[in-house]
């Protein structure tokens, strides 16, 4: 074989390799489960942000139903999916975001949140929040009623 031939022939079997190389790891990631929350201590009738997070191999993955301990509201809900690629892996996330209103004082433990993939079990940690009583009285505090995902 002449040498342009070889060199060819070694730029074809780089490209084969390389299209095997994503199409195998492009959605081989794993799946990974996480919740988060922006505040962990927060007076009754302050918001809270809680963000469950899906990322990885996400075929056949439902989306787990939601329940928060008695004693809050959900005030506001919204889902969004992420999609990149990076060095010829594809990526996607899941994220769904909850506002929450503490409506009394106490301590709190939001999740632990639980999928389930493939028959098998993903679970977050768990998230302690802390309430508190209002500084001021309820009548001084200041009136608002919107919430910012």
């Amino acid at each position: 074989m002449t040498r342009r031939g070889s060199k060819a022939l070694s730029v074809v079997l780089a490209a084969l390799a390389w299209t095997a190389l994503i199409g195998a790891g492009a959605w081989a990631q794993e799946l990974a489960f996480s919740a988060t929350a922006d505040k962990t201590t927060v007076e009754v009738g302050q918001p809270i942000k809680v963000t469950l997070t899906l990322s990885g191999e996400l075929a056949d993955v439902e989306l787990p139903a939601v329940e928060f301990p008695e004693g809050f509201s959900v005030v506001a809900r919204s889902q969004s999916t992420n999609f990149s690629i990076r060095a010829g892996t594809a990526e996607r996330a899941v994220s769904l975001i909850y506002v929450l209103i503490p409506q009394r004082a106490g301590s709190f433990r939001l999740g632990p949140f639980t999928i389930t993939h493939r028959k098998q079990a993903f679970q977050t940690e768990p998230i302690d929040v802390t309430v508190k009583k209002p500084a001021l009285p309820p009548t001084l505090r200041s009136p608002g009623g919107r919430y910012t995902l």
